[in-house]
């Protein structure tokens, strides 16, 4: 019989794996508390969170959240990274902390984005990315850039149009007179 605390763990990961966009398994053994809590920091500021989880709990969770994919982070001592907005910035987050710290013990293994497993690699390469919110201001930017120059056409359109008017007019008067 499962106790009441257990129940409230997987309960509270039921809820995290389901509100996450992306979900990273790292091995985390061996680092140090200040090193621990620095790597959290970072994490929270690109506003993702590390979960430390039993893999037995982790996988209720997978199982009772409908996310079978997510069983396959439980492997080894296991810290969750994850994220909910968005994937990009809390694999930003990661890799830069574990550049920063290149004898970090800390070892990124696979994980879930979307509904998909990922390794190591992808991690690293979603990484390189820009973040959602320079993607919206790039966009925003182009899309003011396009409305600027189709302002521009018209009004050379008109001035041309008037030109033309204009040259008529007194070509018609110069016939009139």
């Amino acid at each position: 019989m499962p106790t009441p605390k257990k129940v409230e763990q997987v309960a509270a990961l039921v809820d995290v794996i389901g509100r996450a966009e992306i979900a990273i398994s790292a091995q985390y053994q061996g680092v140090s508390m200040a090193k621990q809590t620095e790597l959290r920091a970072q994490l929270r500021a690109a506003g993702a969170e590390m979960h430390v989880v039993k893999n037995t709990l982790l996988r209720l969770a997978a199982e009772q959240a409908g996310k079978p994919n997510f069983v396959e982070l439980a492997e080894g001592p296991t810290a969750i990274i994850v994220g909910y907005d968005e994937p990009v910035a809390p694999s930003k987050a990661l890799v830069e902390y574990l550049r920063a710290n290149g004898d970090s013990k800390v070892q990124i293994r696979r994980a879930v984005v979307g509904d998909t497993v990922v390794d190591e690699a992808y991690i690293r390469d979603l990484a390189t990315l820009p973040s959602k919110e320079e993607l919206v201001a790039k966009l925003a930017g182009n899309v003011v850039g396009k409305i600027a120059e189709f302002s521009g056409l018209l009004v050379a359109t008109q001035r041309q149009f008037v030109g033309l008017v204009e040259a008529r007019a007194k070509q018609l008067e110069e016939s009139a007179a």
